[in-house]
């Protein structure tokens, strides 16, 4: 599974409006700067995420972007499924699945799709930003 460019730019939205969330209202312009982003890709990916409910969009001067929810709330799958869609490796079987397909599906990726699931569902946001290795970054 290789996260896309979407769901890239999503968390470190996320990521970075968290950790300026007591400077109130972030435009995308500062984000799009601090973080080396395409500006015109950023404003797509919040507007995903104010739909989903991750950000809230402040209109107006001094308006910009804040997190929907406190970073405890969201969780990393949550915002990786609403940016990907699925991240399931697993696909449904078909119609005429043999033994082998079969097998491979459950015994592998059905057992991947469960284990990636337990990581990024117990991983919040709040999780990320305050994580040790995490403050050697910034």
């Amino acid at each position: 599974m290789k996260i896309s460019t979407r769901g890239r730019y999503g968390l470190r939205l996320l990521v970075d409006i968290a950790e300026h969330a007591n400077e109130g209202p972030i435009a995308l312009t500062v984000v799009a700067k601090r973080q080396d982003l395409s500006e015109k890709y950023l404003q797509q990916v919040a507007l995903l995420l104010t739909r989903g409910g991750f950000l809230t969009s402040v209109k107006g001067s001094g308006g910009g972007y804040m997190l929907g929810l406190s970073s405890e709330e969201i969780m990393i799958y949550d915002v990786l499924d609403l940016l990907e869609g699925n991240i399931a490796f697993e696909e449904p079987p078909g119609s005429e699945e043999n033994a082998i397909e079969r097998v491979i599906r459950l015994h592998f990726y059905q057992k991947l799709d469960q284990e990636v699931k337990k990581v990024f569902e117990g991983l919040s946001l709040c999780e990320v930003t305050k994580a040790q290795w995490f403050t050697y970054v910034i």
